[in-house]
């Protein structure tokens, strides 16, 4: 449990630099308060009482100006993930957005410093070298910081200005989008799912060059490494 939750936590430093890779990316998935019982179960924020760090920046970014429409075309696909054992879960309410390529890669180089200012500022507590060595309060308060860091590095996303069009997948999961934005362009979506005491964060970001068939763009985590 220990170990997990600092994988966890450098897991999202890694999907951070995997921003630009076309296709489907997990970002992160484990315990939402993996504090032990030894320490009353007290909750993340409570544990990280004069935590050092700056909180993360989540002003909004400034919108590029619009580019030229392209012919309309429509988008439409379902989102969804299949657990191990080969249930398949549908995802409703996900926003898929719709961005201009270059204007998406300026988006993500802005998340990625924030991103990463966030996880210095956080580091030394969330994920300390001696961890083993720390008392279980010490402990306690370590992976208290890891959850709320790997919170964080999720909503670091809704930064994101208003995309040129977008969509929300309905209680299916399904969802359709007719939009003018010519290519290269990005579909892009952030997506979670609570289960048994646990939280998966999910991020897709599709370029159009990687579009074969655009009546099934399916966001799931199938092929997920």
């Amino acid at each position: 449990m220990i170990h997990r939750s600092v994988v966890v936590v450098l897991s999202f430093v890694a999907s951070v630099a995997l921003a630009g890779n076309d296709g489907p990316t997990l970002v992160a998935n484990g315990p939402v308060a993996e504090v032990s019982a030894a320490s009353g179960a007290q909750p993340a924020d409570s544990l990280l009482v004069g935590s050092p760090g700056t909180p993360l920046d989540r002003n909004p970014l400034p919108a590029y100006p619009p580019v030229p429409p392209g012919p309309a075309q429509t988008i439409s696909g379902q989102c969804f993930v299949v657990t191990d054992g080969g249930q398949k879960i549908t995802l409703s309410r996900v926003e898929v957005c719709i961005y201009p390529q270059r204007h998406f890669e300026g988006y993500v180089r802005e998340v990625d410093a924030r991103s990463r200012a966030r996880f210095a500022a956080m580091k030394s507590i969330a994920c300390p070298e001696n961890f083993a060595a720390l008392s279980v309060s010490e402990m306690d308060r370590s992976l208290a910081a890891a959850e709320v860091l790997r919170h964080d590095l999720y909503v670091v996303w809704q930064i994101l200005p208003a995309a040129s069009a977008s969509t929300q997948t309905d209680a299916d999961g399904r969802f359709s989008v007719t939009h003018r934005v010519a290519p290269p362009y990005v579909v892009f979506a952030v997506g979670s799912r609570t289960f048994g005491g646990e939280t998966e964060y999910y991020r897709w970001q599709i370029h159009s060059s990687a579009i074969r068939n655009p009546s099934q763009v399916d966001l799931t985590n199938d092929g997920l490494r």
